[in-house]
């Protein structure tokens, strides 16, 4: 009886996926989904502290990295019910075989540019290394691409279309 219940927790165990390093919203560990110190990194990099490719930080794949990311690796880590929806890594090529009758064999194979943004900027020449079509916004003195809707603005801030730099609005009193 206890070895039939050992080979069963085995066969239990085994069946359990589990994720690799930089997988979505796994940016530190391994294993079946995120822990709380995979969820500080994402929040870091959603303010700008870290840097982390979007197919493993933007975890409900809005286009951006914000806190909301971090809040749902968070809900993921302590056992809820969470979609990790991260886009897909550039560079991701998926190679289907079939052997045959019974079955096929697919593998996958990943590259991917990791480009470090500087966390603050004092004018463009600072943002220059990084793809076209980053500036320095000096109105949150960091790296970013001009934006076209509050979307494409980090948390409590909104994008200025006359300008496309994302600013804090005015506060309500």
């Amino acid at each position: 009886m206890v070895l039939a219940c050992a080979l069963a927790l085995v066969a239990l165990t085994s069946a359990v996926a589990t994720a690799g390093k930089g997988d979505c919203a796994q940016p530190l560990s391994s294993g079946d989904g995120p822990n709380a110190t995979d969820c500080s990194f994402v929040l870091k990099a959603s303010v700008g502290v870290k840097a982390c490719d979007p197919c493993i930080c933007d975890i409900n794949n809005s286009g951006s990295q914000t806190t909301t990311d971090a809040l749902l690796c968070l809900k993921s880590a302590v056992g809820q019910t969470v979609n990790l929806d991260c886009p897909p890594c550039q560079g991701v090529t998926t190679t289907t075989v079939d052997p045959g009758p019974g079955g096929s064999t697919t593998s996958t194979s990943t590259t991917s540019t990791t480009t470090t943004i500087p966390v603050r900027c004092s004018g463009n020449a600072d943002c220059s290394a990084l793809p076209n079509g980053f500036r320095c916004n000096p109105n949150t003195e960091t790296c970013e691409t001009p934006c076209t809707k509050n979307a494409d603005c980090k948390d409590f801030y909104r994008c200025n279309t006359t300008t496309q730099y994302c600013e804090e609005p005015a506060l309500l009193f």
